[in-house]
């Protein structure tokens, strides 16, 4: 028995989508890839731009 029976039973692996789902294609964890990069430059960004801001002040 499974603490979340609807999430077990909908859940399927990369080979069991058709070609055509978007999680089975190539381009979807490219650009899963490319946000959490994204993410982390805009992250680190800050940081720098913080560190600017306090030395001209």
């Amino acid at each position: 028995m499974y603490t979340f029976p609807l999430v077990e039973r909908n859940r399927q692996t990369n080979s069991d989508l058709p070609v055509w789902h978007r999680k089975a294609q190539k381009a979807y964890r490219v650009n899963r890839i490319v946000i959490v990069l994204q993410i982390v430059a805009s992250i680190v960004m800050c940081g720098v731009i913080l560190v600017g801001v306090g030395r001209v002040l």
